[in-house]
Parts: structure tokens; C-alpha cells; sequence
């Protein structure tokens, strides 16, 4: 990356724990998520920094938590972000990660999800994660109180939600309730609220609101916050990533 963040002609799709951003340039500042992310060059290679390594690939998949920069280098290439929680992606990592914090992806799964992406329509973001998840591994079982409490976690308007308070009322100490969370979803407790509401708040700010409005309606402090939440999550700016992107929906015919 040469210059500033940058991103142009942006088609962002939302489903309810995924994201998947298809873009003609994504240059990106260095970063790390809760999500699982799985990159397709569309056309040509993007650039990866990942891991001490900075490699030309036609597809990647890059574990949670792993800080990594994305050039597109001027290709049009599709991002999807998945919370990692999910059987399949789970199943993907197992698969195709082993523990490492990056790998490319194999030929004939990079080509699949290439010709899907290319395809008419906004692509499915399962059946995408199901090329990488065939489902001929079996997974250990989720704790279900976490499960439960990520689907409640979801489902709450702001986001917002007392540690204590939650742990109480599943008969457990705030620091076990702390220790099972990381330990079940990799992340902690507020990081992963805090994924929650910067999605919520970039549906909002897509869908026009402004950056104060959709920062105070998931409940950031104001339009700084969310900002800077955004750089460390996503390597760039929200301001303009609203200004350069369009919100398509998942499964649906998408007209250029």
C-alpha cells in the first residue's frame, strides 16, 4: 500500500453473521476482526500481508484475530467476513487453516467461489462458506449457553449488555462467564460487542443515515468512535466506505 486507504465501488451484503464486500479497489490500512475473512480475486491477484509474509494470491482465507493488509492493487476482488462460531466456518478453518494464521486457498474452492461471485445475482454467503465446508468433518460441540447467548447478543437493537448482570442469570461468576466466552468464540465479551455494533452501525450508514446518527443508534459514544473503530476493524474510514458503496441484498438479483 503506496498511499491512504482506499476503496472504490464497494457492494456490501449483509446476512445475519456474515458480511460480504465485493469491490472494484480495497487497499486497506493493516487491521484484525472477530471474523473469519475469505478473499477471491475476481480478476487478478490481490497483494496479502499477512504473518511476516506479502504474497500475490488469487484466494485466501485468514484466521480470526490475525492483523493483516489487503491490496487489491486495482482488481476487483470479493471479501467475505464470517463469525468464525458458525459450524461451517469452523469447519473451514479446520480444513483449510490448521491452526495457522493464513493459507491460500486450494485451486478448485478459489475457482468455485470465483465463478459464483461472477455469477448473476448477489452470491448466497452460506453457500459460498459451503464450498469451503463440505461437511465431512466432524466438529466438536459448541458450549450451548454461549451459543444461546450469542443468538440474544444479536438480537439486542444497541448491542449493549451488563457482563454481570448476564452472567447472574446463567448461574455463573463474571470471571467464568469471561473465561467460557474467549474460550468458546476467541474473542472476549465487549470485543464481540463491539463487532455487533460496527456492523449494525455501516448497515445503517449504507442505508443513508449519517455517521453521527447510525454511531448513537448502536451505541458508540459519536461519529469519532465509530471511526476509530472502523480503521482498527476494517483498515479504513467509514466515511468513506459510505461514500464509495452500495448495500445490495443477499440472494437477490443485483443490476448494475
Amino acid at each position: 500500500m503506496t498511499g491512504a486507504p482506499t476503496v472504490s465501488a464497494l457492494r456490501i451484503s449483509r446476512e445475519e453473521m456474515s458480511i460480504l464486500i465485493r469491490g472494484a479497489t480495497i487497499d486497506v490500512a493493516p487491521h484484525h476482526h472477530h471474523a473469519l475473512q475469505i478473499a477471491v480475486a475476481l480478476r487478478t491477484p490481490f497483494h496479502l500481508s499477512c504473518a511476516g509474509d506479502d504474497l500475490a494470491l488469487e484466494g485466501a482465507i485468514v484466521a480470526p484475530g490475525t492483523p493483516h493488509r489487503l491490496d487489491s492493487r486495482g482488481g476487483e476482488v470479493a471479501v467475505l467476513l464470517v463469525e468464525p462460531e458458525l459450524a461451517a466456518a469452523r469447519e473451514a478453518m479446520a480444513r483449510l487453516l490448521g491452526g495457522k494464521a493464513f493459507a491460500p486457498l486450494p485451486m478448485e474452492e478459489m475457482r468455485q467461489l470465483r465463478a459464483v461471485c461472477l455469477g448473476d445475482g448477489t452470491p448466497s454467503h452460506a453457500h459460498m462458506l459451503g464450498l469451503l465446508a463440505p461437511g465431512t468433518r466432524d466438529m466438536p460441540e459448541r458450549d450451548p449457553r454461549i451459543a444461546a447467548l450469542q443468538e440474544r447478543l444479536r438480537a439486542l437493537p444497541e448491542k449493549r449488555a451488563s457482563l454481570g448482570a448476564i452472567a447472574a442469570e446463567m448461574g455463573l461468576s463474571e470471571s467464568r462467564l469471561t473465561h467460557l466466552f474467549k474460550e468458546e468464540t476467541g474473542v472476549s465479551f465487549r470485543r464481540y460487542l463491539l463487532w455487533l455494533r460496527l456492523g449494525d452501525a455501516m448497515a445503517r450508514a449504507l442505508a443513508g443515515a449519517s455517521l453521527t446518527d447510525a454511531a448513537h443508534a448502536t451505541g458508540f459514544a459519536d461519529s469519532a468512535h465509530l471511526s476509530r473503530t472502523c480503521r482498527e476493524m476494517f483498515g479504513i474510514n467509514p466515511l468513506s466506505v459510505a461514500r464509495n458503496s452500495r448495500f445490495v441484498q443477499a440472494g437477490k438479483r443485483d443490476v448494475s
